[in-house]
């Protein structure tokens, strides 16, 4: 990191919160996909110890924020790319003389 300019160092950052929006947002969406078919118990246990289950109500909302982070780390991962490429086009090592 010591070797880096300055603007290396916002791509390098910009590198982590993509990588940080992609996690999370495919976490979201792997739990919110997993809670779909979800059941619940609906009343008390009865003394005989039966339970009554019914399916839960579909709660998606993991879905579409997860979703909504994962399409904004993607875009975020299209930007640091071309932001790299031109970065480290442009920024030259100084030659020792």
């Amino acid at each position: 990191m010591k070797n880096l300019s300055g603007a290396q160092r916002w791509v390098a950052a910009s590198l982590t919160l993509t990588a940080i929006c992609l996690v999370v947002g495919l976490i979201a969406i792997s739990i919110g996909a997993s809670n779909l078919d979800g059941w619940c118990q609906v009343g008390a246990t009865g003394s005989d110890g039966a339970q009554t289950w019914e399916g839960c109500t579909k709660d998606t909302s993991s879905l579409w924020w997860g979703g909504a982070l994962t399409a904004v780390g993607l875009v975020l991962a299209g930007m640091t790319c071309l932001a790299g490429a031109i970065v480290w086009t442009l920024e030259r090592r100084p030659v020792d003389r």
